[in-house]
């Protein structure tokens, strides 16, 4: 894609902003391409971007070198997955359809056609199954080796808004519409537990590193910790003023990076917060004026990034620890 390299002048600017806030790249796009939001690999070495030109364009960080431009045709994107090696990049369309590529490779490793729009999906960490969360549906756990549905996952009512493999492989996890969180054994689709201790509808769920825990968050304003093997809620981190809508966990499982959203205007900024998850405190915390998350991971060095738009340009920006 080197021909393509003309799109994304990278501009380096590196000033501090605030006590925790860093911007550390500022990617140009073209005019049409607004990136919508971001998905950013476990690792920290690509991100990529679900743009108002109906295409997907991949670049490498912190370089910001565009690598890959997929395209979905006739779709509008509505999900981004990177596999947990970052080797592989799952894009979901309004019309349902979903497309595996390879990274930085730009093979197309698997096309499914759809029906509703594709709300979630995840990737099991060995790369053979794959999750899907459609609009209104049961979400779909697919065989990626015969390419076949090995079951759906029935919610009481709505779909799933989110979904998780553990990093064990072992589990996934639904945070359904109906408000319950369900774990299932991925294998087999078979259900492990239910959680129903949470009022309102669930965002962003992540398992812990030891694949112990589940993470989940939403509307209640709350970081809550679910305990996988009872399914109980057994921890809630101190509420905030705005909903949860993604999480990332560090490498280590030490930090959990959540980004939140103005249930009123979500194109409002809001913050971004790294929680200390043994001490269930803030480390660091970053808001700005007139700017708001729209994908969230971490560097190679630990350190948590998300990403902004501002008219044809992409920023990344980092937190810094605080009392650093």
């Amino acid at each position: 894609m080197r021909s393509m390299r003309w799109f994304c002048a990278l501009v380096l600017i590196l000033p501090a902003l605030g006590e925790n806030l860093k911007l550390e790249r500022t990617i140009t796009v073209p005019p049409d391409a607004v990136v919508r939001f971001t998905a950013i690999s476990p690792k920290g070495d690509w991100i990529a971007g679900a743009c108002q030109d109906g295409r997907v364009r991949v670049w490498s960080f912190p370089s910001g070198e565009l690598r890959q431009a997929f395209d979905l045709e006739d779709q509008r994107v509505t999900s981004l997955r990177f596999s947990a090696d970052g080797a592989w990049l799952a894009v979901g369309g309004d019309r349902g359809g979903v497309r595996i590529w390879n990274v930085p490779s730009g093979k197309l490793r698997l096309q499914l056609k759809g029906g509703e729009p594709v709300v979630a999906l995840a990737i099991s960490p060995d790369r053979s199954l794959l999750a899907v969360a459609r609009k209104d549906e049961p979400a779909q756990l697919w065989d990626l080796s015969t390419e076949r549905v090995i079951t759906e996952l029935p919610a009481r009512f709505a779909g799933s808004l989110s979904l998780d493999f553990s990093p064990d492989g072992q589990w996934l996890a639904c945070a359904d519409a109906d408000t319950q969180i369900r774990i299932y054994e991925s294998r087999t689709g078979a259900l492990r537990a239910t959680t129903s201790d949470l009022l309102l509808e669930t965002f962003a769920v992540a398992f812990s590193a030891d694949s112990k825990s589940l993470y989940v968050g939403g509307a209640d304003k709350t970081v809550s910790v679910i305990d996988v093997a009872g399914g109980k809620v057994v921890r809630t981190f101190p509420r905030q003023t705005y909903a949860v809508s993604e999480f990332a966990s560090s490498a280590d499982g030490k930090i959990l990076l959540a980004l939140y959203f103005d249930e009123t205007d979500t194109a409002k900024p809001a913050p971004v917060v790294a929680w200390d998850v043994t001490a269930e405190s803030v480390q660091a915390e970053a808001s700005q004026p007139e700017v708001t998350p729209n994908g969230g991971g971490f560097m190679g060095n630990g350190r948590g990034i998300f990403t902004s738009s501002a008219g044809a340009k992409l920023q990344v920006w980092s937190l810094q620890n605080r009392g650093r």
